[in-house]
């Protein structure tokens, strides 16, 4: 029987093939979304490596994850908020440990389609609550810290981006929340200087349609040239 006996490196080993397995197990579903990062200036290798979640994935919460996004980079945020909702309720039908934490990502896509649909004050309530919930997902303070500017609460804008100010991960977000509060401020030049740097080094900001960008160029624009 001294096959059955335990020494450390055994010990070791195990614990180390069981840890393995859990992590291949829990990254597994996301293999397309890893994929889609290392095409971030190519946008339509990215929304293919998007819809290839949604069909290998089928029903689970991760496909309805990805197939929202796709559709919120190209701006379809009617069907976006179909497949976030078709998520939740996978969540809620299954609620494992996987899907409690997924369920945070579908309302932060959530959240991206009502400030992508001009509806701030429902996308400053969800943001919200994924921070409340989840204080480790920086992003959602910035939908929070734009969402404020765009209602023109400049001084709970700025709080919000403070928390996030002093943090590496959010970088384009930052440009664009700094963008933002100096809008709501009236400073359309600088607004309009951080905004061209995002849309200099990004082909694309994760989760947010180029269009948005394009419209936020030509409202500060036109309000820079009446202000003058």
């Amino acid at each position: 029987m001294e096959y059955l006996s335990f020494n450390l490196t055994s010990t070791l080993a195990g614990i180390a093939a069981v840890l393995l397995v859990m992590f291949i197990r829990l990254h597994w579903p996301f293999r397309f979304q890893y994929m889609a990062n290392l095409f971030k200036r190519r946008l339509n290798i990215r929304l293919r490596w998007l819809e290839a979640s949604y069909r290998k994935n089928r029903s689970r919460a991760v496909a309805m994850l990805d197939k929202s996004t796709h559709e919120i980079m190209l701006g379809n945020y009617e069907m976006a908020e179909k497949y976030i909702v078709q998520g939740i309720n996978v969540c809620k039908e299954r609620p494992t440990l996987f899907n409690q934490a997924m369920i945070h990502y579908l309302f932060y896509n959530l959240a991206i389609v009502y400030y992508s649909s001009e509806r701030y004050n429902e996308s400053l309530e969800v943001a919200f609550r994924i921070y409340q919930r989840d204080q480790g997902m920086t992003d959602s303070l910035a939908l929070i810290a734009c969402s404020h500017a765009r209602l023109g609460e400049v001084e709970s804008a700025i709080e919000a981006y403070q928390l996030i100010a002093s943090k590496r991960s959010a970088k384009d977000w930052k440009l664009f929340c700094l963008a933002e509060i100096e809008a709501a401020k009236g400073n359309y030049e600088r607004a309009l200087s951080y905004l061209k740097q995002l849309m200099d080094k990004s082909a694309s900001l994760v989760h947010l349609n180029h269009s948005v960008l394009e419209k936020r160029l030509e409202e500060w624009k036109k309000a820079s040239t009446q202000a003058s």
